[in-house]
């Protein structure tokens, strides 16, 4: 005897962060739970029409992952795609985040307005993706204290 069992549906869920300059992407299942640490592809259309298609990614322990957009103003088209797996069917989403220079979109501006430790999604941002040189050490940010 054999069992047949179906395929739970899952959805995208794509929000602009805090910030406004990024894109915190979240899986979810029918029952509208995170799904967590599964694989999934993005590509992000800037204003000017250039598209940067990431590597594959997988999704954090809380189902999500947040990808930074740009400070240009203007529209991010976010194209996410997951292809599904044992559990899950497929699904994707495209959706168009707009950022605006009302406030500032800029790390060095998050950093220098001693924002720092106000965002645990910003902080790892400026975590992963600059050298200690290009903040701290920046003559604009710098603070006096050598590293």
């Amino acid at each position: 005897m054999s069992f047949v069992s179906a395929k739970e549906d899952a959805h995208f869920e794509i929000d602009k962060d805090q910030s406004g300059y990024s894109a915190i992407i979240t899986l979810k299942d029918s029952s509208n739970n995170p799904i967590p640490k599964v694989k999934f592809s993005i590509s992000i259309t800037k204003p000017n029409g250039a598209v940067r298609t990431l590597p594959t990614k997988t999704l954090n322990k809380t189902g999500q992952n947040i990808f930074f957009l740009g400070t240009t103003n203007g529209n991010y088209v976010i194209t996410v795609n997951f292809k599904g797996n044992d559990k899950y069917n497929p699904c994707s989403l495209t959706k168009t985040i707009t950022v605006s220079k009302a406030k500032s979109n800029s790390p060095y501006s998050y950093y220098d307005n001693h924002n720092y430790g106000d965002s645990l999604r910003m902080d790892e941002y400026i975590y992963d993706n600059y050298w200690d040189e290009e903040i701290y050490d920046d003559p604009r940010t710098y603070d006096g204290e050598w590293y």
